[in-house]
Order: C-alpha cells, then sequence, then structure tokens
C-alpha cells in the first residue's frame, strides 16, 4: 500500500496544503511514531478497496479463486 509510487506521486505533484491519505499514514509511521494510529488509517484504507477490487470481480464475471490461481 505504501509503495514509492503511493508516496512518491502526491508528494511531487501536491501542493504542501494538501495531504493524500497515504502520506497521511507514511507521516503517522515514520514521521510521528504513532504506529497505532498508522495501522487503523492503512486499515480504513483497505475497506474501499476491498469493496471495489469485489465490484470489479463481479462486473467481470471472474471468481476470486480463479483470478488467485493465476497470480
Amino acid at each position: 500500500m505504501l509503495t514509492l509510487g503511493n508516496y512518491l506521486t502526491p508528494t511531487c505533484s501536491a501542493a504542501r496544503i494538501s495531504q493524500w491519505f497515504t502520506e497521511l499514514i507514511y507521516t503517522q509511521f515514520i514521521g510521528a511514531l504513532q504506529l497505532e494510529q498508522g495501522a487503523a488509517f492503512g486499515f480504513l484504507l483497505l475497506g474501499p478497496f476491498h469493496r471495489h477490487g469485489g465490484l470489479g470481480l463481479r462486473v467481470s464475471g471472474q471468481a476470486l479463486v480463479d483470478v488467485m490461481r493465476r497470480a
């Protein structure tokens, strides 16, 4: 989740007054050493991704088991 692309792109392209959610998670883990809050934010971010991934599989008519076998 916190790959270089997820951190570097918002950092370089966004204005300093805005903060993307992945950057906030990184700040909590590395900058503030608030591991519990960073983990909670990361867990909150999983919900929408899980929902959108399931919706995408349903729309495309694929099963998660079949997708995992190909990976």
